[in-house]
């Protein structure tokens, strides 16, 4: 095994790209093609997969790549350092994640241009009869925004988030990597577990469970 690390340890700017897209992985969860800021980690870590693999092996993680959507993504194998959701942040990745199912299903696309608005978002979580249901304000959604933006399952593609009409690209990442034969299938958990929340099912309070978080 460190035979094999050793081609990454020959240089100190391998030995950087190496600790970067490593870090930027542990960090974000996922690791996109399609995404400016993640490429060159993207195909620097398909291209030394078998070094990476080792490596994140050592740490109980799988490492998993996905070329068909152009996403690298990982999992602990013991469960361990899963981002655990609050009950509102949990709805509103189902309702992204039935946003982004829908237009995919819409569009007749393979899921890589997938954009809503605020406004989209906001009537979703308007049609959901909650009791005691937290408020949609402008404070809630620049927080929900930030959150999966940096888990890299979301974009504005405006700054101004604020606006009804602002849209939002949704990441193939959302998907969890579940391949197309599983779409059907997706969408009718991702309601059914909306209505969970709709008629106060406690064990809906669970976090979503795809993406693992290690301390910064």
């Amino acid at each position: 095994m460190f035979e094999q690390l050793e081609i990454i340890g020959n240089s100190n700017s391998q030995k950087e790209k190496f600790s970067r897209a490593a870090n930027n992985l542990l960090n974000h969860c996922f690791i996109l093609k399609k995404k400016e800021d993640t490429r060159q980690d993207y195909i620097y870590i398909k291209d030394n997969k078998e070094q990476f693999s080792l490596v994140f092996d050592l740490l109980g993680y799988d490492l998993r790549i996905d070329e068909d959507i152009g996403l690298i993504s990982i999992s602990n194998r013991n469960g361990t350092g899963r981002l655990q959701f609050t009950k509102f942040e949990s709805i509103m990745f189902l309702i992204l994640k039935l946003l982004y199912l829908e237009k995919r299903n819409d569009l007749s696309t393979n899921g890589d241009n997938v954009t809503v608005t605020i406004q989209e978002i906001r009537d979703k979580y308007n049609l959901l009869k909650l009791g005691n249901k937290q408020k949609l304000d402008k404070s809630s959604e620049r927080q929900i925004i930030a959150l999966f933006k940096r888990y890299n399952i979301i974009r504005n593609l405006t700054s101004d988030i604020t606006q009804g009409e602002t849209r939002i690209e949704i990441y193939p990442s959302i998907m969890i990597a579940i391949p197309n034969e599983g779409i059907t299938h997706l969408y009718e958990n991702v309601k059914e577990r909306l209505t969970e929340y709709e008629v106060g099912d406690e064990n809906a309070d669970d976090a979503e469970d795809f993406a693992d978080e290690e301390a910064e």
